[in-house]
Order: structure tokens, then C-alpha cells, then sequence
């Protein structure tokens, strides 16, 4: 019987194989399973961030769901916490794996890539959200979906909306926030739909993503 975990670090190495499974283009997945689960670290790195996952009766992770508490605790988003999280696991992984500076995912996320070069040499200050910025989102808290993954085996048995009905159960039940976000390539049609059939709506259009929204009751 399938069952949803708080996921632990001893767990990581088990997501990381789901992670690279499901998405097997992506540029994480390409750095190698030692950064996956340093990058998935993350999420068990501060209160406000949690990841969980659905183990199967063999122990194998069959999908996972990581996310992050916007109250204005915080000092960064999601996208620049977790990049200067891994930025050393990063550099190792290229050094090991020197053929995936001609990923295509590099050209795209180059000015955030750059940007923490340059914090991390001392080049550019530090990102932190400011005053204003903290006072906004503590006024208007969210949970973030960062991430959502289902092993491509275990694939049409629901696991998606499984994880999904859990992310919003956390949400209400462990952080008392109702108003939930999340971000998806405009492109990836698929993904907006299985969103929309679990009560998300569209917000806005911020380049090639959409952010997509949905407020509990």
C-alpha cells in the first residue's frame, strides 16, 4: 500500500532517482543524482520550506512534492535561496560533468546563474527582499508548489492530484495559509491542465511562465 512521507535526509538519494525520472531533460537531472539530492536538501533546510513524498510498498519513491512558506520570513524567494544553497554542489557537478555547460536549460537561467557567481565572489551584494517587500508578503501570505514530480512508472494511478490534495492539506493544517502559487512553463500545456482539473487558475504571465493560483476554502 502507497503511503505519503515526510520525506528525511536519509530519503533524498530514493527522490533523486524519481526526480531524474521525471524529468530526464531537465539541467538538475543532467548534474547527476550527488546534486539532485543536495539540491533537494534544501526543502528540509528551514521551517518554512517541507518536501513529502509517496513511498511504495518496496520503499521506492513513487512521486514527491516540495514547497515554500512566502509570510515574509524569509530572506529569498524560492529561485535565488536555492541557488545559493547549491551554488558549490553546482560547480562540482559541471566540474564532473563539463558537457552540460552546452545544456539548453544554461542559456535560459544564465542571469540567474550569473547573478550568484557574482554574489558568491563578492562581485554583487547579496539578494534579500527588502522591508517593504517582507511587509507585503507577511500581509498576504502564500504557499509556493516549487516542485512535483511522479515517477513515469507510476504515471496514471492519480498520484499527481494525490500529492496535490497533500500540498494543500499542509497548507491550512501545519502553516494556517488558504492562498496557494505555483509557476509552469507556458509551454507545457499538460501540466496547466492537470492544474486546472485540480481547481488552479490562471493569474498572470511573467515571460515564458505562467503563474497559476488557488484559493482554499
Amino acid at each position: 500500500m502507497e503511503k505519503i512521507v515526510d520525506s528525511t535526509k536519509k530519503d533524498l538519494k530514493n527522490i533523486a532517482k524519481c526526480h531524474i525520472s521525471s524529468f530526464p531533460k531537465a539541467l538538475s537531472s543532467a548534474l547527476g543524482k550527488k546534486y539532485v539530492s543536495h539540491m533537494l536538501s534544501w526543502y528540509l533546510s528551514s521551517d518554512k520550506t517541507f518536501l513529502f513524498h509517496i513511498e511504495d510498498e518496496q520503499g521506492n519513491c513513487a512521486g514527491y512534492c516540495g514547497g515554500i512558506v512566502s509570510d515574509g520570513t524569509l530572506a529569498t524567494g524560492s529561485a535565488s535561496g536555492m541557488a545559493q544553497y547549491t551554488f558549490k554542489a553546482a560547480i562540482t557537478a559541471f566540474l564532473t560533468h563539463p558537457w552540460v555547460l552546452f545544456h539548453p536549460e544554461i542559456r535560459a537561467k544564465w542571469p540567474l546563474l550569473w547573478k550568484n557567481i557574482k554574489m558568491k565572489i563578492g562581485l554583487a551584494p547579496k539578494v534579500h527582499f527588502n522591508q517593504d517587500q517582507k511587509k507585503k508578503m507577511a500581509q498576504d501570505p502564500q504557499v509556493g508548489l516549487v516542485v512535483i514530480g511522479v515517477d513515469p512508472r507510476y504515471q496514471g494511478k492519480g498520484y499527481g492530484s494525490l500529492l496535490l490534495k497533500e500540498f494543500e492539506r499542509r497548507a491550512v493544517e501545519i502553516y494556517g495559509i488558504k492562498k496557494l502559487q505555483l509557476s509552469v512553463l507556458a509551454s507545457n500545456h499538460k501540466a496547466i491542465k492537470a492544474y486546472e482539473r485540480n481547481g488552479w487558475k490562471f493569474d498572470k504571465q511573467n515571460g515564458k511562465s505562467v503563474s497559476m493560483i488557488k484559493i482554499l476554502e
